[in-house]
């Protein structure tokens, strides 16, 4: 049996690797998230049900048969699969499909096998990619709506993610055109940007379903508009990571249109419509500078069309609002402020067709977060016949905060190390700024010090990194005592900054006195010479000779006793006598 199966694994990726000298490693997870839990257990206890040590049966075979098509579907929609990648893939996903409905498997090696063609699948599918694979896209839930020519509908965008972390901060803008084959609708209304806050990730395409998030307009279908199914395209951006995504989103909508022949006879009253009812419309915008950060005052240009080919549009009044901060209602503020004091704009005329550029000097405010913000452009105008017409527009401006740093203070130690002697270097650095630092490493500048380089990686804002850094010497300071900490970080866009701090540590040379040297002579030790064993009588004459030195030592300490005790006897007697 585990002959078969290996030999059936090794045809696969023979298969898999056909025109590609990429070795492929055996993956044993699910990026995914979609197959099984390594237990083959889909709403059950499988290790009561089928034993791992037994063959399953084939409605477990079918169930983990199952897991494995979703992961290859949810591999079809994340990835950007050429022809060439799907007919290697196809080759694993059916060989393995037929293998395990016909095999003999238990239910660890069932799931063990499974989780094998899946690492093979999603080696395959992430081959060649950049990484930044489409993550935000529609649910295949949401069907193609019907709609009628002269009539209101409402488009809804049931939005998913398919990546491995939230998106943020997600602004989606209809993107028009004043072409009735690209776009159906009237321009002449308002069209939103929606916003969405979060879009959770999600482990499979059923998961990302049930976390969707869905967004609408409600359009007016053009009376000229002729029958047909119309894709329907929004420009989106989003945050994931801290980076700033942009892409585009395609829905279609399938439109029942007015006939052709009673259009020729129309023409001439829809041209007279036209004619009374001008519309201006927002072709584009543009800031200066190109970066907008918090807190910065930055040039505004926006630029305005106006559609009608016959009349003109005069009085035109055009009122910027930017989108509203702050979670309290008595402390709410516009995210951007008109440097001036005003927020309007006037154009005598714009000729028919015309296109005209309004520019405004505004200042972002400080404490505005790293996101798109939304800025309304109200329109008001009149024309020849009629006064007071409006229309309204959306511009999303993209707002960058300043990264910002600060470290506390170092501690070293020791603060003086010889030639090859080591010091413990730390310190903080905190993220005192509103957006991630990426990438945050030190290195020490210096001729005195080797330190190589220590690696922080990302700090959110307001979160703190900590330094630990050992520093060996190796050449002596010229006196100034002095080594430079280099912290390097990098932004979003991967565009590096430094930030610099002297640290105090002063290395010197080990040096010996030689007149230390001379006050300490080294005298060559003489070896003893050897002992003799003295003979017996000797040692007995020794030990008498020891006995009565001893006897006279006592004789004569006892004797020194009796004389000063005669002598105190003595003064004693004399006191007596006085």
């Amino acid at each position: 049996m585990k002959k078969v199966k290996g030999i059936v694994v090794l045809m696969l990726m023979v298969l898999a690797l056909c025109g590609n000298t990429m070795t492929v490693s055996a993956v044993n997870y699910r990026e995914s998230g979609s197959g099984s839990n390594g237990d083959g257990d889909e709403g059950g206890d499988s290790s009561s049900d089928e034993p791992y040590d037994q063959y399953v049966s084939d409605a477990w075979k079918d169930q983990i048969r199952g897991e494995l098509n979703r992961y290859y579907s949810d591999l079809k929609i994340l990835y950007r699969l050429t022809d060439e990648k799907l007919k290697r893939m196809d080759r694993i996903y059916n060989s393995a499909m037929s293998y395990m409905k016909n095999a003999g498997l238990t239910m660890s090696e069932l799931t063990s096998y499974e989780a094998e063609i899946e690492g093979y699948l999603l080696e395959i599918a992430k081959e060649n990619t950049s990484g930044t694979e489409k993550f935000l896209m529609l649910s295949n839930e949401v069907p193609i709506l019907d709609a009628q020519y002269g009539e209101q509908t409402f488009v809804v965008l049931s939005l998913i993610n398919l990546g491995k972390t939230d998106i943020t901060d997600v602004v989606i803008t209809p993107t028009v055109s004043n072409d009735k084959t690209k776009w159906p609708f009237n321009i002449g209304q308002a069209y939103d940007a929606q916003t969405i806050q979060l879009l959770q990730a999600a482990d499979n395409t059923v998961d990302a379903y049930n976390k969707r998030m869905d967004v609408g307009w409600l359009f007016n279908v053009r009376n000229d508009v002729l029958t047909g199914c119309y894709p329907l395209p929004f420009h989106a951006t989003y945050y994931q990571n801290g980076a700033l995504v942009e892409t585009d989103i395609t829905t279609y909508i399938n439109i029942k249109g007015s006939d052709p022949k009673k259009k020729l006879i129309k023409d001439e009253d829809d041209e007279d419509k036209k004619a009374a009812n001008p519309r201006i419309i927002v072709t584009g915008y543009s800031t200066d500078p190109g970066e907008v950060y918090a807190g910065a005052t930055f040039n505004l240009t926006v630029s305005v069309k106006n559609t009608s080919k016959q009349t003109a549009v005069e009085n035109v009044l055009f009122n910027m609002e930017a989108t509203v901060e702050g979670k309290d209602a008595d402390a709410t503020y516009a995210a951007f402020l008109p440097t001036s004091g005003s927020s309007s704009v006037y154009k005598d005329r714009i000729a028919p067709g015309e296109t005209y550029n309004m520019s405004i000097e505004m200042e972002a405010k400080a404490d505005l977060s790293q996101k798109p913000y939304v800025l309304t452009v109200n329109m008001k105008y009149d024309t020849e016949d009629q006064v007071n017409l409006t229309d309204v527009a959306h511009v999303s401006v993209p707002i960058k905060q300043e990264a910002k740093l600060d470290t506390g203070t170092a501690e070293i130690m020791p603060e003086s190390i010889a030639v090859g002697e080591q010091s413990n270097v730390m310190f903080s650095i905190f993220n005192t700024g509103k957006t991630t630092l990426f990438n945050v490493k030190v290195n020490y500048e210096g001729e005195t010090v080797d330190s190589g380089v220590t690696y922080l990686g990302n700090i959110a804002p307001g979160n703190t990194g900590n330094v630990d850094s050992m520093l060996t010497g190796i050449a002596p300071d010229t006196g100034s005592g002095t080594v430079k900490a280099v912290i390097t970080y990098e932004d979003e866009a991967g565009n590096e900054s430094r930030y610099e701090k002297d640290l105090n540590l002063s290395v010197y040379e080990m040096t010996f006195d030689e007149g230390m040297m001379d006050d300490f002579p080294m005298e060559p030790i003489e070896e003893e010479p050897p002992q003799k064993k003295l003979p017996l009588v000797a040692v007995i004459g020794i030990a008498v000779a020891v006995i009565v030195v001893i006897a006279v030592v006592v004789a004569v300490i006892s004797k020194k006793r009796k004389a000063k005790k005669h002598k105190e006897d003595m003064d004693l007697l004399d006191g007596d006598d006085v």
